[in-house]
């Protein structure tokens, strides 16, 4: 796959999830209702396919042979991810379950954040690690 659209794939993928992450953060702030706990729920599981998403991306970064002048660019996007992306994922999903937790039928959902969600936020984390380090040694530094 071209690199120039791996790029564009990765960048558009960080700001949905960023998108994603805000407003989760605003509706479990105002959920009161059990709509407002349902759309929480849905939120939490677009997060999650737009993580196995980012996971897939980063596999075919790794994989490029050629990074075709999108070292820097990549570099930058992939330092904001494991500085601040990861962390603020972390935290949203803690909360998310908090909220959850305080209602008897999102209890399940709660649970599953707390198991699932960590687990696959320490393996991106992982993997956003290992293509930074790749990229930085095909750079030289």
């Amino acid at each position: 796959m071209d690199i120039a659209v791996l790029y564009r794939n990765l960048e558009n993928n960080i700001l949905r999830r960023d998108r994603i992450s805000k407003k989760l953060r605003r509706s479990c702030r105002k959920a009161y209702t059990e709509e407002d706990l349902n759309n929480i729920v849905e939120q939490v599981k677009a997060l999650r396919t737009s993580r196995k998403a980012l996971r897939k991306i980063l596999v075919y970064i790794r994989e490029a042979g050629n990074y075709e002048g999108f070292e820097e660019p990549l570099v930058t996007i992939l330092e904001y991810m494991l500085m601040v992306g990861v962390h603020m994922e972390r935290e949203v999903l803690q909360g998310t379950s908090r909220v959850l937790r305080k209602h008897k039928n999102t209890e399940q959902y709660a649970d599953e954040i707390d198991r699932v969600d960590m687990e696959e936020i320490e393996v991106l984390g992982k993997e956003l690690e290992v293509t930074y380090s790749i990229i930085k040694s095909r750079l030289g530094l």
